[in-house]
């Protein structure tokens, strides 16, 4: 386990205890994300800023250049301009609570560091779906790879396109909510605090019997369905090994930057290519139809288009 400043640990202990207090429904969601981030950044202020304590004066004072250097670090290890700003909240928002805690007199960066603008690879990453043939190919790889890609890893990339599940969902699956019997996980929490069943099919089926196999004869009893082992002991997988398993898949095919929120995206856009918007929207657990048409459907080619009106001409006997 990682060891990290003393004093850096109480304090923030102390300021996830208090969130405990106030949104326990969110410990497991919002907070862990921001404690994963928190704990980066301080392994940095240990590793690159000479063991910087977050709440001394010299920190607070240089706190903006201290970031700055921070946000080039994080560029320089392929983090893209939303997945620092993600960091920059999770600093932000403990420092908020340090100000109303009077250990601190004021935030040491608010309007002082502006949010990163959107670029364009962060755009580029919402942009694509993969075909059918990418989703066959990376199942026919890992089946003859199973030393890179894990029965772990096979039930992630099934479970993904066949629920479409946000990775909040997916990390939160615990044995106590399946349903093997018909097919689903009840009363999931994802993003938002939401309840959700988180469906699955037959391929995810199979999987999901072999490993709820392999977890007996390992003798596993943890209550979460994706797990890692550390120090000999096994834990819940965290989402950044699960972005980084899917990642690891996409560079299988061909894709240098697959993100759990593409074969999300992917699910959605097939369903919807195979029954109609109505049912996409529903499936993504989506309030209304326009966030599904807007985000989550590939638009059509020219050629599509052409092709789907001359189809509607023939229909009416116009041609």
């Amino acid at each position: 386990m990682e060891k990290f400043n003393k004093a850096n640990m109480e304090v923030y202990q102390m300021y996830l205890e208090s969130n405990k207090a106030r949104n326990y429904e969110t410990l497991n969601t919002t907070y862990r994300v921001y404690e994963s981030n928190m704990k980066q950044y301080m392994k940095y202020l240990q590793k690159y800023e000479g063991n910087r304590l977050l709440l001394s004066d010299s920190t607070i004072k240089n706190c903006v250049s201290i970031l700055e250097r921070y946000i080039n670090h994080c560029r320089e290890a392929g983090n893209n301009n939303q997945t620092i700003n993600n960091k920059l909240t999770a600093i932000s928002s403990f420092y908020i609570w340090c100000v109303k805690r009077d250990l601190i007199s004021h935030h040491p960066f608010m309007h002082k560091l502006d949010r990163l603008r959107k670029g364009a690879f962060d755009k580029r990453r919402e942009s694509y779906f993969l075909t059918m043939e990418d989703i066959i190919k990376a199942r026919i790889l890992m089946q003859h790879n199973e030393k890179d890609f894990d029965i772990q890893s096979r039930l992630l990339w099934e479970l993904f396109l066949e629920s479409a599940s946000r990775i909040s969902a997916i990390h939160n699956l615990k044995l106590s909510q399946l349903d093997l019997k018909n097919g689903y996980f009840s009363e999931v929490r994802e993003k938002g605090n939401k309840i959700v069943d988180v469906i699955f099919l037959d391929n995810t089926e199979k999987i999901l019997r072999e490993w709820l196999e392999k977890r007996k004869e390992l003798n596993i009893d943890v209550e979460y369905l994706f797990i890692t082992k550390e120090n000999g002991k096994y834990r819940q997988m965290a989402q950044s090994t699960i972005r980084a398993r899917v990642k690891k898949i996409g560079e299988l095919i061909g894709y240098n930057k697959l993100y759990p929120h593409t074969l999300r995206k992917t699910s959605i856009n097939l369903l919807k290519n195979w029954s109609d918007i109505n049912t996409a929207a529903e499936f993504a657990h989506h309030s209304d139809t326009k966030t599904t048409q807007e985000h989550y459907v590939k638009a059509k080619t020219g050629y599509e288009n052409r092709q789907k009106i001359l189809q509607i001409r023939r229909e009416k006997g116009l041609i």
